[in-house]
């Protein structure tokens, strides 16, 4: 028995690992890059439900004349990285995404309907922050999951009521808003680091803070009040503590990445796909090289992921005397994720999720059964029709990832707000204006092409370690292509993409100054 375990090579069951990542994902961004060139998908109002992805055709030759010229521009600067320093990069990233956040953020005074996630998760918040419970109501029998994200906004309406007592809600609003602005920043700075960490680059690093300047969805996103931007801000951290831990072993690292990846989790149940990437690659890790100390910090991760995003639901239950039970089940979702919606394939449609279980009396389970009969009919119908469903479920991917504001202006145009859009609305928000979404079309385009080249280098290197980014990637990919589809939710992937084009981009660049 020694000696088969002395001649089992762990390592390359690990090389083995990384290069099926690279696979997966070199198929995937292949696809995603080849028709980011033919096509784009834009989100319309031009329907009932005020949401719908639209496809339409782009100009190839355009497309590639227009990547020649930025890859270009690209490599004079990596040819001249020497003369600009990191910090200094850095510092025009965090100036710019402070000032443009905060000046949108007054241009747009948003404020969400009634009707909207956005709308139930916030009034409930300020209610509480008063002490009232009387918001917490039938929303929260549906999606008791979103009760971590009404916490943290409880705590911030707390702050500035002792703080700044008196003034409107719309103004703590906007101020929340401001908070989405600071958290965006510390993910660009956690992608910086974590960057360095796996790729031992400084090259990698200036690429990554350029390109992140160029990445307007995600500061547009800021006035959307949901868990998206502070749970992701949390999981990106989480990411890069765990590989500072890794590297260095201080215990500080590990248990700031359990604390990060529970809270996250709290705010985001998605982010339970940054916690499955973490603990493949932590596992791979131990079981390449056992420590106890490595092993106690994977048993608080798991620990603080299952606790802390129980807790929000367990407080709010003592303190309003209501129980909210399961809520509508995560097979209902993935029932959705089958069906045809109102805005495309998989996208939102509440006839199995909030109607089926409202109907039932908020019987979680009976709503699972009833999700479970809807996606065993979906999966004999694909079986039977093998062309309806690569229709169905390639043009529910390509409606999530190749659309590429990730509804950033569209949540814009269809909120209300406190007073008159202008300024900044004008230029980035405006439908007659097209010259944003093209930008962002042709970023894009650039960010999945040095994603494409990065899943190479991991092919060709096999190092696990380096694929932690890769393999939350491919999560929400997975993910998003059984469960609702919304482009909505894939800009947090699309920023993690950032790193990873840039270090792709680099290598072709570091090849190319060679010959």
């Amino acid at each position: 028995m020694k000696r088969i375990a002395k001649s089992f090579n762990f390592g390359s069951v690990q090389g083995f690992a990384a290069a099926a990542v690279g696979v997966i994902l070199f198929a995937f961004m292949l696809y995603l890059t080849v028709f980011a060139f033919f096509e784009t998908t834009i989100i319309t109002t031009h329907n009932n439900a005020g949401e719908l992805a639209e496809t339409m055709t782009d100009n190839i030759f355009l497309n590639i004349i227009l990547l020649v010229i930025i890859l270009s521009a690209l490599y004079i600067f990596y040819r001249h990285r020497d003369d600009v320093s990191l910090r200094r990069i850095e510092i025009i990233l965090m100036a710019w995404t402070l000032v443009l956040g905060a000046a949108f953020i007054v241009s747009v005074k948003l404020c969400a309907p009634w009707y909207t996630d956005s709308y139930y998760v916030t009034t409930a918040a300020q209610r509480a922050a008063r002490g009232d419970f009387g918001a917490m109501e039938t929303y929260f029998v549906r999606y008791p999951f979103q009760l971590g994200f009404v916490m943290y906004e409880e705590v911030f309406f707390r702050v500035c009521l002792a703080l700044l007592p008196g003034l409107p809600d719309g103004y703590y609003c906007l101020a929340l808003q401001g908070v989405n602005v600071l958290w965006l920043m510390l993910s660009y700075h956690a992608l910086i680091k974590l960057s360095g960490h796996l790729f031992y680059s400084i090259r990698v690093q200036k690429m990554t803070a350029l390109l992140m300047i160029f990445c307007l969805p995600a500061v547009l996103t800021c006035t959307f009040l949901y868990g998206n931007i502070p749970a992701y801000g949390c999981g990106i951290t989480a990411l890069w503590m765990f590989a500072e831990f890794l590297e260095r072993r201080r215990i500080i690292n590990g248990v700031l990445c359990a604390l990060l990846l529970g809270v996250a989790v709290a705010l985001k149940l998605n982010l339970l796909i940054f916690f499955v990437a973490v603990a493949i690659v932590w596992v791979f890790e131990l079981c390449g090289k056992f420590s106890l100390r490595s092993a106690l910090c994977l048993a608080l991760t798991v620990a603080s992921v299952f606790t802390v995003s129980k807790l929000p639901q367990t407080v709010y239950e003592s303190r309003c005397g209501k129980q909210f039970g399961d809520g509508i089940p995560m097979l209902a979702w993935m029932a959705m994720g089958f069906s045809e919606g109102h805005a495309g394939p998989g996208w939102y449609k509440e006839d199995n999720t909030v109607t089926f279980f409202t109907n039932s009396g908020c019987d979680t389970a009976l709503t699972s059964e009833h999700a479970k009969q809807v996606i065993r009919d979906r999966a004999a119908f694909f079986a039977d029709n093998p062309g309806k469903a690569w229709k169905f479920f390639s043009t529910k991917l390509k409606s999530q990832w190749n659309e590429p504001t990730y509804e950033s202006i569209w949540v814009n145009r269809v909120q209300a707000s406190y007073g008159e859009k202008k300024g900044l609305y004008n230029v980035f928000c405006n439908e007659k204006g097209k010259t944003v979404r093209e930008v962002m079309n042709q970023f894009q385009q650039l960010v999945f092409l040095g994603v494409l080249l990065y899943s190479v280098v991991i092919i060709k290197e096999k190092n696990l370690r380096n694929c932690l980014p890769a393999i939350v990637l491919l999560g929400g990919m997975f993910y998003h292509l059984l469960f609702e589809a919304k482009s909505q939710y894939i800009l947090p992937y699309f920023i993690i993409m950032i790193p990873l084009a840039a270090n792709g981009l680099c290598c072709v660049f570091f090849a190319i100054s060679k010959r």
